[in-house]
């Protein structure tokens, strides 16, 4: 048997979709060949400061007699809730991983996290502490999580060795994450008597929230003066905006200027009329669709992120959390079969082998955000989530666009006195 450990429920039902026929157990899937199972997000958590170095009155209370602790070696333990004792669900989930682990007839164990650093984390501290022996180890890959790519990646599977590398970058987040935060959290609380939570991200963005916040309450509003010129021309009103701004103090020198201009007066010099191609921008990474979303629809950064999120757990979009916008070379295949489905609905789009598309050399660890074989109809998906997918999709379909988009421009040169003005 193949046990396969999936990072949350959602993911272990859509790798058993891409498998088949499943029966439901408690805690996990069963198959003829396969076991799925599944963690909860992070399962595991470091352990605190007390666990390397306990209070001298072994009270648990924050004191500076521990500061700073720098472990000789990070433990782990199962996730604490706020009373600071061992979730029962969490627990009662990792036994159940233990015990699938450890059956005599699993032979494979197979690490589904997410496909990134920490996803990779995820899995492979249920499977370190699962205690199972003689058991290969592989690493299922998914950027999407249809059916197909699930069939597809299962039998494409690497050892769990090869990502190794990955898993010692999220190992290494993690431990600076606990030193800084952990350490500087209570020196700065013990210090100023209140709670005050220090870590690599909230530190940054708080500074920055800072300084903006005294720009705008030192900001010093000035007057000055610009020159502009509303003429009527067959009919239509044409402004005229000049560069040239002049302080509050400098007013004669602006109208100096605005009685050259009139004098002089306007001349069309070149008119010149062209045609373009206009270009599609480029595919979304997970921060330029936000920004579209924001600036279209208003979502805030994390209503968007939790919607392309449950778009890609329900097999529609690829992973999300991606910062390129570049697709690698080994998808061109799997584009190949989406364009195909694109084009029975009627889309004119057609398979582009272009580096500005295809380019490894710009991708980390994963491409950019595009739809999966998986199309939905407007039933399926809520209005916010149509948004979010359709903003995805006709981005995609403008990037493989199969015509040209041709746009026709008109530049005129405008001469007012020794000054060239251009108009498109």
């Amino acid at each position: 048997m193949i046990l396969i450990i999936a990072e949350k429920p959602s993911l272990g039902r859509n790798i058993a979709a891409g498998i088949g026929q499943m029966q439901n157990r408690q805690g996990y899937l069963e198959g003829e060949n396969y076991i799925i199972t599944w963690a909860f997000g992070h399962l595991f958590s470091l352990c605190d400061i007390e666990t390397y170095s306990p209070s001298p009155d072994d009270s648990g209370r924050w004191t500076m007699a521990n500061l700073p602790c720098f472990p000789k070696e990070f433990k782990f333990e199962l996730r604490h809730g706020n009373d600071k004792k061992v979730d029962p669900g969490v627990r009662r989930q990792f036994e159940i991983i233990r015990q699938l682990c450890n059956r005599p007839d699993v032979d494979t164990i197979v690490n589904a996290g997410d496909a990134d650093r920490e996803g990779e984390i995820i899995v492979r501290l249920c499977m370190n502490n699962a205690g199972a022996q003689n058991k290969k180890y592989k690493r299922l890959w998914l950027p999407d999580q249809t059916p197909q790519t699930v069939q597809k990646a299962l039998a494409e599977m690497k050892d769990e060795s090869e990502y190794d590398r990955l898993a010692a970058e999220g190992f290494a987040r993690t431990y600076i994450d606990w030193l800084y935060g952990v350490n500087l959290t209570r020196y700065a609380t013990l210090k100023t008597g209140t709670l005050l939570r220090v870590g690599r991200v909230i530190v940054p963005i708080v500074k920055a929230i800072y300084d903006r916040d005294m720009a705008i309450r030192h900001f010093v509003p000035g007057k000055y003066f610009a020159l502009v010129s509303k003429e009527q021309t067959n009919g239509e009103v044409v402004e005229l905006l000049s560069k040239n701004k002049f302080d509050s103090d400098q007013l004669q020198k602006a109208e100096a200027l605005c009685q050259t201009y009139n004098q002089t007066g306007a001349i069309v010099s070149e008119v010149k009329n062209k045609k373009e191609t206009l270009f599609a921008g480029k595919l979304y990474s997970l921060s330029k669709l936000q920004n579209a979303l924001s600036k279209k629809y208003k979502m805030s950064m994390q209503e968007s992120l939790d919607i392309v999120q449950g778009l890609y757990e329900k097999g529609y979009l690829t992973y999300p959390r991606t910062n390129s916008e570049y697709l690698a070379t080994a998808e061109k295949d799997k584009i190949r079969q989406i364009l195909a489905g694109c084009a029975k609905l009627g889309y004119p789009v057609r398979f582009k082998d272009q580096k500005s598309i295809f380019d490894d050399s710009k991708i980390e660890s994963h491409s950019a955000l595009t739809p999966t074989y998986k199309i939905p109809n407007k039933t399926q998906l809520s209005e916010k989530e149509m948004q979010v997918y359709s903003t995805v999709f006709r981005r995609f379909v403008a990037v493989f666009c199969s015509e040209d988009c041709l746009v026709s421009r008109t530049e005129i040169t405008i001469s007012v006195s020794i000054i060239h003005t251009i108009f498109i």
